[in-house]
């Protein structure tokens, strides 16, 4: 069986004859065609690179047709540029750099940029029996140069001009540009790009703005950046600034001072001392300065471009090293409420002085004051808090020394007398032969000097402020003095107080305050009571009457006690007053009920009969 793209041997004239047919009519006459909606021509890569090659790919065909014809801008005879026979790989070609292969690509190599243009392939489709025509673009990118920056003003003043920056390439084919500024994107409302970006507007430029500046441009297949552009924006000068700052020098020392201020170009400076221009420089020197030098100097920076100029003052003090000041009062041994005078003395002038109390900072109080530029310190009405070390110091800005301690002593007192133990009720109860030791507290200097006195006799053998008793005895009960007087002074206060000795109370009772003599007589009189109730019943009721009346007065008295010399009045046996009833009958009324005596008091009773 033969192949079907063979025409049988006795008809082959006849076959070739139609095929040539075929292919001049295809090729060399512009047939009525169809634009194919079912292929299409694709660039392999999708651009084109200058100096490389590119395929045009036929995509979407279903069936290979007899034959590809390849035209360029437009279907005209004039325009055909290959013609490729599938049967016999015969190519015709219009360029050397031009190839059809066997599935109807067209490949160009060592592409240039010219060769950017549509282009187009025509065929026969067998699937409708039509000429039809499909069409593709091909752009070809070149590599970039590098592009380059101009400005519309190379120095332009700070807030006052707008500056233009323009990117320029000699590439044509840029598809994209970008600027940065900082290596970042542009951005604010004084920022303003053209159309196509090539072109950026800075409004009223600041030195913020000075860059630098980049532009870069993109191709499909190329990048390429410009180099940096930095804007020599003028401007200043800022107020200057002095270094050092520190305005205050010794007597003798170096004056240095250095005055800068941002500008651009450089600021011009001088300096005035006291108004007087004294150098036309950055740096002013003085050596070995001199209490003259105290003043206000002044730097002036001045920039020619902008015709601006700016100022900055230091006000120098040059001062001598204090020395040490000595401190002396009207006297350092005074009465409380007398007045103290204290006055710092020193060589120099226009020092400062501070006052320093017990190594502190003084503060004023009422009553205290300076005076004379605070060398003069005044205390009135001295207590005794203001007794202590009294100091004045002098300072300037570059140095202070303190005087030497004075001591002050406040003589004061005696105060008030306190005793211990604390008395209850200006009385003192000690159990007897136990001990007692009585102080006389009292607030004094220089210390008091005391004097005791036991019922208003005085002790010798007690000469400090404490009186000491051992073993108790009911003969030390009494009135004790304490008398505390201040030599310096020459004031004295004295306070008494009540001893009172007392038995020892029963263990495991409260005790009883009563001594055993007021005891004992107080149970003879409520035996003698009840006996005498027992003869009154007796003789009213059981006694034959007609009897003379009898009065009977029963009179008892205590006897004194007797006294220790220093000692109070009271007796041992007896510590409370004795009280005396009188009880009366009557034969008609009944019996009045016999009254019992207190534990504490001795009863005496008078009995009356009627």
């Amino acid at each position: 069986m033969e192949s079907p793209s063979q025409a049988p041997h006795s008809g082959s004239s006849l076959w070739k004859g139609f095929l040539l047919t075929a292919s001049i009519l295809s090729c060399w006459i512009q047939p009525t065609s169809a634009q194919s909606d079912s292929f299409s021509v694709v660039p392999n890569p999708p651009y084109g690179t200058v100096g490389s090659s590119v395929i045009l790919d036929i995509q979407g065909l279903s069936q290979q047709p007899p034959s590809y014809t390849w035209y360029r801008k437009a279907v005209i005879p004039s325009n055909r540029i290959a013609f490729y026979h599938v049967a016999n790989g015969q190519l015709t070609a219009s360029d050397s750099r031009l190839n059809v292969s066997s599935n109807g690509s067209l490949s160009i190599s060592n592409l240039t940029l010219s060769d950017t243009d549509d282009y187009f392939v025509q065929l026969f489709d067998p699937t409708s029996s039509e000429i039809v025509t499909a069409q593709g673009h091909l752009a070809v990118y070149g590599s970039l140069s590098k592009p380059t920056i101009s400005s519309t003003n190379m120095a332009p003043v700070e807030n006052k001009d707008n500056v233009s920056l323009t990117c320029q390439s000699e590439s044509q084919e840029v598809t994209y540009l970008v600027w940065s500024i900082n290596q970042s994107s542009p951005a604010g409302d004084r920022i303003v790009l053209s159309p196509d970006n090539r072109t950026l507007t800075i409004i009223n430029v600041t030195r913020e703005d000075q860059g630098p500046y980049e532009c870069e441009i993109q191709n499909p297949v190329s990048v390429n950046r410009s180099d940096p552009f930095t804007l020599n924006i003028v401007y200043g000068p800022d107020t200057p600034v002095i270094v050092p700052t520190d305005p205050n020098y010794p007597v003798g020392a170096n004056l240095e001072l250095l005055c800068s201020g941002d500008s651009n170009p450089p600021a011009q400076y001088t300096w005035f001392f006291n108004g007087i221009l004294t150098v036309s420089t950055p740096q002013l020197s003085i050596l070995n300065v001199s209490l003259n030098h105290t003043g206000t100097y002044s730097c002036i920076a001045s920039n020619s471009v902008t015709g601006l100029s700016s100022s900055k003052d230091i006000n120098i003090t040059v001062s001598e090293t204090a020395s040490k000041p000595t401190i002396t009062a009207n006297s350092t041994n005074v009465m409380e409420n007398s007045t103290l005078v204290f006055t710092c003395n020193t060589e120099h002038e226009g020092m400062n002085i501070l006052w320093f109390f017990n190594n502190k900072s003084l503060s004023l109080n009422e009553g205290q004051y300076l005076s004379d530029g605070d060398l003069i310190l005044t205390v009135k009405n001295v207590t005794r808090k203001h007794a202590g070390s009294y100091q004045c110091e002098i300072w300037n800005p570059i140095s202070s020394n303190r005087s030497d301690p004075l001591e002050v002593t406040v003589n004061y007192g005696p105060d008030d007398i306190l005793f211990s133990p604390s008395p209850a009720g200006d009385e003192i109860r000690v159990i007897f032969q136990q001990s007692l030791t009585l102080v006389c507290q009292v607030e004094s200097y220089p210390p008091a000097q005391y004097e005791w006195r036991v019922n208003v006799t005085v002790s010798p053998e007690f000469t400090n402020n404490t009186y000491i008793i051992q073993n108790v005895s009911w003969e030390d009960s009494g009135q004790y003095t304490c008398l505390a007087w201040n030599n310096v002074t020459e004031l004295s206060v004295s306070k008494a107080v009540t001893v009172r000795v007392i038995e020892q109370p029963p263990e495991g009772g409260s005790g009883s305050s009563l001594s055993g003599g007021a005891i004992a007589g107080i149970v003879i009189g409520v035996i003698a009571g009840v006996a005498l109730v027992g003869f009154l019943i007796y003789f009213l009721f059981f006694r034959p009457s007609g009897g003379a009346s009898e009065h009977h007065d029963t009179e008892h008295k205590s006897s004194a006690p007797n006294h220790r010399q220093t000692n109070s009045d009271s007796s041992p046996n007896r510590t409370e007053e004795v009280s005396y009833a009188s009880v009366n009958f009557n034969a008609q009324k009944p019996l009045a009920t016999a009254q019992l005596p207190s534990h504490t008091d001795t009863v005496y009773s008078e009995i009356k009969k009627k």
